[in-house]
Protein backbone atom coordinates (compact mmCIF):
# COMPACT_ATOMS: atom_id res chain seq x y z
CA UNK A 1 0.00 0.00 0.00
CA UNK A 2 1.51 3.20 -1.01
CA UNK A 3 1.50 6.16 1.68
CA UNK A 4 -0.63 8.02 -0.98
CA UNK A 5 -3.33 5.49 -0.55
CA UNK A 6 -2.94 5.22 2.97
CA UNK A 7 -3.71 9.30 3.13
CA UNK A 8 -6.51 8.86 1.24
CA UNK A 9 -8.10 5.93 3.21
CA UNK A 10 -7.42 7.74 6.06
CA UNK A 11 -8.93 10.98 5.24
CA UNK A 12 -12.12 8.70 4.13
CA UNK A 13 -12.14 7.30 7.52
CA UNK A 14 -12.11 11.07 9.69
CA UNK A 15 -14.42 12.24 7.19
CA UNK A 16 -16.58 9.25 7.77
CA UNK A 17 -16.43 10.10 11.46
CA UNK A 18 -17.02 13.46 11.44
CA UNK A 19 -20.75 12.51 9.34
CA UNK A 20 -21.01 9.91 12.21
CA UNK A 21 -20.80 13.36 14.59
CA UNK A 22 -22.71 15.67 13.06
CA UNK A 23 -26.00 15.71 13.97
CA UNK A 24 -25.67 12.92 16.87
CA UNK A 25 -22.78 15.99 18.77
CA UNK A 26 -24.34 19.33 17.38
CA UNK A 27 -25.79 21.09 21.03
CA UNK A 28 -29.29 23.00 20.82
CA UNK A 29 -30.66 21.06 18.09
CA UNK A 30 -32.90 17.91 19.67
CA UNK A 31 -36.26 17.85 20.51
CA UNK A 32 -35.07 19.34 24.30
CA UNK A 33 -34.43 22.31 26.80
CA UNK A 34 -30.76 21.41 27.52
CA UNK A 35 -27.47 21.00 24.50
CA UNK A 36 -27.44 17.24 23.84
CA UNK A 37 -29.36 15.08 25.74
CA UNK A 38 -33.23 14.87 25.82
CA UNK A 39 -35.76 15.98 28.23
CA UNK A 40 -39.27 14.59 29.43
CA UNK A 41 -41.57 16.80 31.08
CA UNK A 42 -45.01 16.57 33.02
CA UNK A 43 -46.44 19.29 30.85
CA UNK A 44 -47.02 20.11 27.07
CA UNK A 45 -44.68 22.94 26.01
CA UNK A 46 -46.00 26.15 25.63
CA UNK A 47 -45.42 26.64 22.06
CA UNK A 48 -47.22 25.28 18.54
CA UNK A 49 -43.54 24.73 17.48
CA UNK A 50 -40.15 25.64 18.12
CA UNK A 51 -37.25 26.28 15.52
CA UNK A 52 -33.60 28.32 15.14
CA UNK A 53 -30.14 27.33 14.55
CA UNK A 54 -26.95 25.74 16.70
CA UNK A 55 -23.53 26.27 16.20
CA UNK A 56 -20.27 24.11 17.19
CA UNK A 57 -17.14 25.77 17.43
CA UNK A 58 -14.55 23.37 17.65
CA UNK A 59 -11.79 26.13 16.46
CA UNK A 60 -11.99 29.12 14.58
CA UNK A 61 -11.07 27.39 11.38
CA UNK A 62 -13.83 27.53 9.26
CA UNK A 63 -13.63 23.69 9.00
CA UNK A 64 -13.71 22.83 12.60
CA UNK A 65 -17.39 24.76 12.76
CA UNK A 66 -20.48 22.57 12.90
CA UNK A 67 -24.10 24.22 11.65
CA UNK A 68 -27.69 23.02 12.01
CA UNK A 69 -31.13 23.94 11.74
CA UNK A 70 -33.82 22.58 13.97
CA UNK A 71 -37.62 21.90 14.06
CA UNK A 72 -39.67 20.93 16.96
CA UNK A 73 -43.49 20.27 17.68
CA UNK A 74 -45.92 18.51 19.78
CA UNK A 75 -48.35 16.65 17.77
CA UNK A 76 -50.18 15.46 20.79
CA UNK A 77 -49.98 15.98 24.63
CA UNK A 78 -47.61 13.26 24.47
CA UNK A 79 -45.75 12.83 21.18
CA UNK A 80 -42.90 15.14 20.18
CA UNK A 81 -41.29 15.25 16.61
CA UNK A 82 -38.48 17.08 15.54
CA UNK A 83 -36.45 17.88 12.31
CA UNK A 84 -32.50 18.80 11.95
CA UNK A 85 -30.52 19.87 8.87
CA UNK A 86 -26.91 19.61 9.72
CA UNK A 87 -23.21 20.33 8.30
CA UNK A 88 -20.71 18.86 10.16
CA UNK A 89 -17.05 19.33 10.41
CA UNK A 90 -14.87 18.24 7.71
CA UNK A 91 -13.11 19.77 4.25
CA UNK A 92 -16.16 18.05 2.44
CA UNK A 93 -19.10 18.50 4.57
CA UNK A 94 -22.54 16.84 3.46
CA UNK A 95 -25.25 18.24 4.95
CA UNK A 96 -27.63 15.41 7.14
CA UNK A 97 -30.55 15.28 7.60
CA UNK A 98 -32.22 14.16 10.93
CA UNK A 99 -35.30 12.99 12.48
CA UNK A 100 -36.44 12.19 16.41
CA UNK A 101 -39.38 11.15 18.05
CA UNK A 102 -40.58 10.55 21.44
CA UNK A 103 -43.41 9.87 23.73
CA UNK A 104 -44.12 10.04 27.45
CA UNK A 105 -45.14 6.98 29.09
CA UNK A 106 -45.72 8.00 32.39
CA UNK A 107 -46.90 10.47 34.66
CA UNK A 108 -46.97 10.35 38.51
CA UNK A 109 -46.92 13.49 40.45
CA UNK A 110 -43.62 15.61 39.37
CA UNK A 111 -41.98 12.52 37.58
CA UNK A 112 -42.28 11.76 33.94
CA UNK A 113 -40.56 9.07 31.62
CA UNK A 114 -40.38 9.20 27.99
CA UNK A 115 -38.87 6.85 25.45
CA UNK A 116 -38.10 8.23 21.85
CA UNK A 117 -35.38 7.71 18.97
CA UNK A 118 -32.98 10.22 17.59
CA UNK A 119 -31.24 10.39 14.75
CA UNK A 120 -32.56 8.86 11.63
CA UNK A 121 -30.24 10.16 9.32
CA UNK A 122 -30.66 10.87 6.15
CA UNK A 123 -27.41 12.14 4.30
CA UNK A 124 -27.21 14.71 1.13
CA UNK A 125 -26.73 12.42 -2.12
CA UNK A 126 -28.27 9.21 -0.38
CA UNK A 127 -31.89 8.40 -0.10
CA UNK A 128 -31.79 5.67 2.55
CA UNK A 129 -32.43 5.99 6.00
CA UNK A 130 -28.83 5.86 8.00
CA UNK A 131 -29.51 3.19 10.93
CA UNK A 132 -26.20 2.77 11.78
CA UNK A 133 -25.73 2.40 15.88
CA UNK A 134 -23.37 5.03 15.74
CA UNK A 135 -25.79 7.79 14.47
CA UNK A 136 -28.94 6.49 16.04
CA UNK A 137 -30.02 6.85 19.23
CA UNK A 138 -32.84 4.70 20.97
CA UNK A 139 -33.33 5.88 24.34
CA UNK A 140 -35.53 6.23 27.73
CA UNK A 141 -35.64 9.71 30.02
CA UNK A 142 -37.14 10.46 33.63
CA UNK A 143 -37.94 13.60 34.40
CA UNK A 144 -38.28 14.99 37.95
CA UNK A 145 -39.79 19.14 38.25
CA UNK A 146 -39.59 20.62 41.25
CA UNK A 147 -41.29 24.54 41.54
CA UNK A 148 -39.99 26.81 44.20
CA UNK A 149 -40.39 30.39 45.00
CA UNK A 150 -38.05 32.07 42.61
CA UNK A 151 -37.06 28.90 40.46
CA UNK A 152 -37.46 25.69 39.27
CA UNK A 153 -35.54 22.92 39.00
CA UNK A 154 -35.47 20.06 36.37
CA UNK A 155 -33.68 16.82 36.75
CA UNK A 156 -32.72 14.08 33.91
CA UNK A 157 -31.36 10.94 33.70
CA UNK A 158 -31.79 8.00 31.44
CA UNK A 159 -29.86 5.58 29.00
CA UNK A 160 -29.32 5.52 25.34
CA UNK A 161 -27.25 3.53 22.29
CA UNK A 162 -25.20 5.78 19.62
CA UNK A 163 -24.42 8.96 20.60
CA UNK A 164 -25.74 8.93 23.83
CA UNK A 165 -23.50 5.55 24.51
CA UNK A 166 -19.46 7.15 23.83
CA UNK A 167 -18.85 7.43 27.71
CA UNK A 168 -18.07 3.29 28.67
CA UNK A 169 -15.71 2.82 25.78
CA UNK A 170 -14.34 3.54 22.09
CA UNK A 171 -16.94 4.19 19.58
CA UNK A 172 -16.49 1.00 18.01
CA UNK A 173 -17.78 -1.09 20.92
CA UNK A 174 -19.72 0.64 22.97
CA UNK A 175 -23.98 0.28 22.75
CA UNK A 176 -26.02 1.41 25.89
CA UNK A 177 -24.41 4.36 28.05
CA UNK A 178 -26.21 6.57 30.71
CA UNK A 179 -26.73 10.20 30.43
CA UNK A 180 -27.78 12.94 33.44
CA UNK A 181 -28.62 16.89 32.98
CA UNK A 182 -29.58 19.38 35.88
CA UNK A 183 -31.61 22.37 34.35
CA UNK A 184 -32.11 25.26 36.71
CA UNK A 185 -35.13 28.40 35.86
CA UNK A 186 -34.79 31.56 37.56
CA UNK A 187 -36.40 34.89 37.98
CA UNK A 188 -33.35 36.61 35.89
CA UNK A 189 -35.19 38.65 33.36
CA UNK A 190 -38.49 37.47 34.57
CA UNK A 191 -40.69 40.16 32.17
CA UNK A 192 -38.99 38.02 28.94
CA UNK A 193 -39.28 34.50 30.54
CA UNK A 194 -36.39 33.70 32.43
CA UNK A 195 -32.89 32.80 32.48
CA UNK A 196 -31.87 28.87 32.71
CA UNK A 197 -28.81 27.36 33.37
CA UNK A 198 -27.63 24.01 31.91
CA UNK A 199 -25.53 21.44 33.34
CA UNK A 200 -25.06 17.83 31.77
CA UNK A 201 -23.21 14.27 30.97
CA UNK A 202 -24.65 13.55 27.54
CA UNK A 203 -22.29 9.92 27.73
CA UNK A 204 -19.27 11.54 26.55
CA UNK A 205 -18.44 14.73 28.51
CA UNK A 206 -19.69 17.54 31.09
CA UNK A 207 -21.42 20.09 29.39
CA UNK A 208 -22.20 23.53 30.18
CA UNK A 209 -24.70 26.16 29.45
CA UNK A 210 -26.90 29.24 29.80
CA UNK A 211 -30.02 30.24 27.92
CA UNK A 212 -30.93 33.92 27.79
CA UNK A 213 -34.05 35.37 26.72
CA UNK A 214 -34.20 38.18 23.98
CA UNK A 215 -37.87 38.77 24.12
CA UNK A 216 -40.43 36.45 25.34
CA UNK A 217 -40.04 34.54 21.72
CA UNK A 218 -36.38 34.61 21.53
CA UNK A 219 -33.96 32.58 23.20
CA UNK A 220 -30.01 32.78 23.08
CA UNK A 221 -27.81 29.71 23.87
CA UNK A 222 -24.03 29.72 24.63
CA UNK A 223 -22.36 26.65 25.53
CA UNK A 224 -19.52 24.85 26.28
CA UNK A 225 -19.22 20.93 25.41
CA UNK A 226 -16.78 18.27 26.55
CA UNK A 227 -15.31 20.85 29.48
CA UNK A 228 -12.62 18.47 30.61
CA UNK A 229 -10.89 18.50 27.37
CA UNK A 230 -11.37 21.88 26.84
CA UNK A 231 -7.44 22.56 26.51
CA UNK A 232 -8.07 20.52 22.93
CA UNK A 233 -9.82 23.79 21.71
CA UNK A 234 -8.73 24.29 18.28
CA UNK A 235 -5.75 21.55 18.35
CA UNK A 236 -3.93 21.28 15.34
CA UNK A 237 -4.41 17.54 15.83
CA UNK A 238 -7.92 17.78 15.26
CA UNK A 239 -8.39 15.26 13.47
CA UNK A 240 -6.44 12.73 15.71
CA UNK A 241 -8.43 13.84 18.02
CA UNK A 242 -11.35 11.40 19.44
CA UNK A 243 -14.39 12.59 18.77
CA UNK A 244 -15.53 12.44 22.64
CA UNK A 245 -12.31 14.57 23.36
CA UNK A 246 -13.15 17.42 21.51
CA UNK A 247 -14.25 20.41 22.95
CA UNK A 248 -16.33 22.97 21.65
CA UNK A 249 -18.30 26.40 22.29
CA UNK A 250 -21.67 26.38 21.50
CA UNK A 251 -24.26 29.22 20.40
CA UNK A 252 -27.85 28.70 19.36
CA UNK A 253 -30.99 30.76 19.00
CA UNK A 254 -34.61 30.04 18.67
CA UNK A 255 -37.47 31.11 18.00
CA UNK A 256 -41.19 29.96 19.24
CA UNK A 257 -44.46 30.20 18.62
CA UNK A 258 -46.60 30.48 21.72
CA UNK A 259 -49.97 28.74 22.24
CA UNK A 260 -53.14 31.33 21.12
CA UNK A 261 -54.03 32.45 24.70
CA UNK A 262 -57.61 34.51 24.93
CA UNK A 263 -56.02 37.60 25.93
CA UNK A 264 -53.73 37.62 22.77
CA UNK A 265 -56.93 37.29 21.05
CA UNK A 266 -58.65 40.22 23.04
CA UNK A 267 -55.09 41.64 21.55
CA UNK A 268 -55.77 41.20 18.11
CA UNK A 269 -59.21 42.87 18.26
CA UNK A 270 -57.93 45.96 20.09
CA UNK A 271 -54.82 46.43 17.62
CA UNK A 272 -57.83 46.08 14.81
CA UNK A 273 -56.05 42.87 13.76
CA UNK A 274 -59.93 41.37 13.37
CA UNK A 275 -62.46 42.00 10.80
CA UNK A 276 -65.72 43.32 12.09
CA UNK A 277 -68.08 40.44 11.62
CA UNK A 278 -65.48 38.39 13.31
CA UNK A 279 -65.38 41.03 16.05
CA UNK A 280 -69.22 40.56 16.11
CA UNK A 281 -69.10 36.81 16.23
CA UNK A 282 -66.09 36.79 19.14
CA UNK A 283 -68.44 39.56 21.40
CA UNK A 284 -71.33 37.20 21.11
CA UNK A 285 -69.21 34.38 22.12
CA UNK A 286 -67.52 36.42 24.75
CA UNK A 287 -71.09 37.68 25.97
CA UNK A 288 -72.18 33.70 25.69
CA UNK A 289 -69.27 32.52 27.92
CA UNK A 290 -69.72 35.25 30.21
CA UNK A 291 -73.69 34.41 30.59
CA UNK A 292 -72.78 30.35 30.93
CA UNK A 293 -70.47 31.49 33.11
CA UNK A 294 -72.37 33.61 35.64
CA UNK A 295 -75.34 30.62 35.35
CA UNK A 296 -72.85 27.90 35.98
CA UNK A 297 -71.73 29.91 38.99
CA UNK A 298 -74.99 30.11 40.41
CA UNK A 299 -75.73 27.08 39.87
CA UNK A 300 -72.59 26.05 41.46
CA UNK A 301 -73.31 28.21 44.49
CA UNK A 302 -77.01 26.45 44.15
CA UNK A 303 -75.63 22.90 44.49
CA UNK A 304 -72.84 24.43 46.59
CA UNK A 305 -75.98 25.40 49.11
CA UNK A 306 -78.11 21.31 48.31
CA UNK A 307 -74.72 19.76 49.49
CA UNK A 308 -74.81 21.87 52.85
CA UNK A 309 -78.28 20.69 53.56
CA UNK A 310 -77.54 17.43 52.91
CA UNK A 311 -75.29 17.49 55.40
CA UNK A 312 -77.41 18.99 57.61
CA UNK A 313 -79.62 16.55 57.27
CA UNK A 314 -77.36 14.05 56.88
CA UNK A 315 -75.98 14.90 60.51
CA UNK A 316 -79.93 15.54 61.65
CA UNK A 317 -79.89 11.63 60.58
CA UNK A 318 -76.80 10.23 62.32
CA UNK A 319 -78.10 12.25 65.25
CA UNK A 320 -82.19 11.05 65.44
CA UNK A 321 -80.63 7.64 64.38
CA UNK A 322 -78.00 7.56 67.38
CA UNK A 323 -81.11 8.59 70.10
CA UNK A 324 -83.09 5.85 68.86
CA UNK A 325 -80.36 3.41 69.43
CA UNK A 326 -80.47 4.85 72.86
CA UNK A 327 -83.73 4.77 73.34
CA UNK A 328 -84.02 1.30 72.40
CA UNK A 329 -81.27 0.36 74.67
CA UNK A 330 -83.20 1.87 77.66
CA UNK A 331 -86.15 -0.14 76.70
CA UNK A 332 -84.70 -3.03 76.78
CA UNK A 333 -83.05 -2.31 80.04
CA UNK A 334 -86.77 -1.41 81.35
CA UNK A 335 -87.99 -4.64 79.84
CA UNK A 336 -85.50 -6.43 81.42
CA UNK A 337 -86.13 -5.00 84.98
CA UNK A 338 -89.78 -5.64 84.38
CA UNK A 339 -89.23 -8.56 83.38
CA UNK A 340 -86.71 -9.54 86.43
CA UNK A 341 -89.51 -7.73 88.68
CA UNK A 342 -91.76 -10.35 87.64
CA UNK A 343 -89.95 -13.05 88.34
CA UNK A 344 -88.68 -11.89 91.75
CA UNK A 345 -92.71 -11.40 92.47
CA UNK A 346 -93.65 -14.45 90.87
CA UNK A 347 -90.88 -16.08 93.31
CA UNK A 348 -91.44 -13.97 96.49
CA UNK A 349 -95.19 -15.28 95.93
CA UNK A 350 -94.04 -18.99 95.60
CA UNK A 351 -92.15 -18.66 98.71
CA UNK A 352 -94.68 -16.63 101.03
CA UNK A 353 -97.15 -19.62 99.80
CA UNK A 354 -94.31 -22.53 101.03
CA UNK A 355 -93.51 -20.33 103.88
CA UNK A 356 -97.15 -19.96 105.59
CA UNK A 357 -97.29 -23.87 104.87
CA UNK A 358 -94.26 -24.45 107.22
CA UNK A 359 -95.76 -22.02 109.28
CA UNK A 360 -99.25 -24.03 109.53
CA UNK A 361 -97.47 -27.02 110.10
CA UNK A 362 -95.68 -25.56 113.06
CA UNK A 363 -99.01 -23.94 114.67
CA UNK A 364 -100.02 -28.00 114.74
CA UNK A 365 -96.72 -29.25 116.10
CA UNK A 366 -96.87 -26.35 118.39
CA UNK A 367 -100.55 -27.21 119.90
CA UNK A 368 -99.23 -30.70 119.92
CA UNK A 369 -96.12 -29.91 122.31
CA UNK A 370 -93.95 -30.93 119.73
CA UNK A 371 -91.80 -27.99 119.78
CA UNK A 372 -88.68 -28.85 118.39
CA UNK A 373 -90.47 -30.05 115.10
CA UNK A 374 -92.40 -26.69 115.15
CA UNK A 375 -88.99 -24.64 115.30
CA UNK A 376 -87.83 -26.58 112.81
CA UNK A 377 -90.71 -25.37 110.45
CA UNK A 378 -90.46 -21.69 111.51
CA UNK A 379 -87.20 -21.94 110.19
CA UNK A 380 -87.95 -23.15 107.50
CA UNK A 381 -90.46 -20.90 107.02
CA UNK A 382 -87.77 -18.25 107.61
CA UNK A 383 -85.84 -19.33 105.25
CA UNK A 384 -87.79 -19.04 102.21
CA UNK A 385 -89.18 -15.54 103.23
CA UNK A 386 -87.22 -13.66 105.75
CA UNK A 387 -89.42 -10.85 106.10
CA UNK A 388 -92.86 -12.44 107.36
CA UNK A 389 -93.69 -10.75 111.05
CA UNK A 390 -95.35 -14.12 112.25
CA UNK A 391 -92.64 -16.50 111.52
CA UNK A 392 -90.53 -14.26 114.10
CA UNK A 393 -93.77 -14.28 116.28
CA UNK A 394 -94.13 -17.53 116.41
CA UNK A 395 -90.32 -18.94 116.56
CA UNK A 396 -90.73 -16.34 119.76
CA UNK A 397 -93.49 -18.68 121.41
CA UNK A 398 -91.51 -21.58 120.52
CA UNK A 399 -88.92 -20.11 122.30
CA UNK A 400 -90.59 -18.99 125.22
CA UNK A 401 -92.49 -22.34 125.68
CA UNK A 402 -88.82 -23.97 125.60
CA UNK A 403 -87.77 -21.91 128.37
CA UNK A 404 -86.00 -19.81 126.76
CA UNK A 405 -86.80 -16.08 127.62
CA UNK A 406 -83.91 -14.60 125.84
CA UNK A 407 -84.27 -15.39 122.70
CA UNK A 408 -87.96 -15.21 122.91
CA UNK A 409 -87.96 -11.62 123.66
CA UNK A 410 -85.35 -11.42 120.53
CA UNK A 411 -87.53 -12.94 118.05
CA UNK A 412 -90.92 -11.24 119.30
CA UNK A 413 -88.97 -7.39 119.09
CA UNK A 414 -88.21 -8.45 115.69
CA UNK A 415 -91.78 -9.70 114.79
CA UNK A 416 -92.55 -6.06 115.75
CA UNK A 417 -89.80 -4.32 113.89
CA UNK A 418 -91.12 -5.88 110.57
CA UNK A 419 -94.60 -4.88 111.55
CA UNK A 420 -94.88 -2.56 113.87
CA UNK A 421 -98.95 -2.84 114.29
CA UNK A 422 -98.37 -6.71 115.28
CA UNK A 423 -100.41 -5.73 118.32
CA UNK A 424 -100.16 -9.02 119.73
CA UNK A 425 -96.37 -8.87 120.14
CA UNK A 426 -96.32 -5.56 121.62
CA UNK A 427 -98.42 -6.93 124.62
CA UNK A 428 -96.23 -9.88 125.08
CA UNK A 429 -93.55 -7.59 125.35
CA UNK A 430 -95.41 -5.14 127.34
CA UNK A 431 -96.55 -8.12 129.88
CA UNK A 432 -92.53 -9.10 130.03
CA UNK A 433 -91.43 -5.25 131.41
CA UNK A 434 -94.07 -5.73 133.80
CA UNK A 435 -93.16 -8.70 135.04
CA UNK A 436 -96.98 -9.93 134.18
CA UNK A 437 -95.74 -13.02 132.43
CA UNK A 438 -94.52 -16.16 134.24
CA UNK A 439 -92.04 -18.36 132.92
CA UNK A 440 -93.03 -21.81 132.17
CA UNK A 441 -92.46 -24.45 134.32
CA UNK A 442 -92.20 -21.97 137.20
CA UNK A 443 -93.90 -22.91 140.20
CA UNK A 444 -96.78 -20.56 141.82
CA UNK A 445 -96.35 -19.11 144.91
Amino acid sequence: MTRRTSIIICSLLLTELAWSQAVTRLSFSKPSYMMRIPVSSIYRTPYVFRTGFGTDIYGFADTLIAKGVFFESDLTNTFKIGFTSVQGVSDNRPIEFGLHFQKRLFVYGDISFSMGVHDLVIRQGEKKLDIDPKTLSIFGVISNEKQFENSNLYTYMGFGTGGLATAFGDDSSTTAGVFAGILVHTNLMKDKGGVDFIGEFDGGGLNFATRIPLTQDYNLSLGVSNITFLYNFGAKNFSATPAKERPSLSIGVDFRIPRLKPESTKRRVLEGMVDERSKMVMDLEEQFAAKLDSTLKAADFEIAKLRDSLRVYELEIRYLNSQIALLRQKNAVLEDSVRSIKLAKYALEQNINLALKHLSNSLRYFYNGEYREALKEVEDAIALNPNLALAYARRGSIYYKLGDIDRATINWNLALKIDPEYDDVRNILRAMAENRLRAVGQSKE
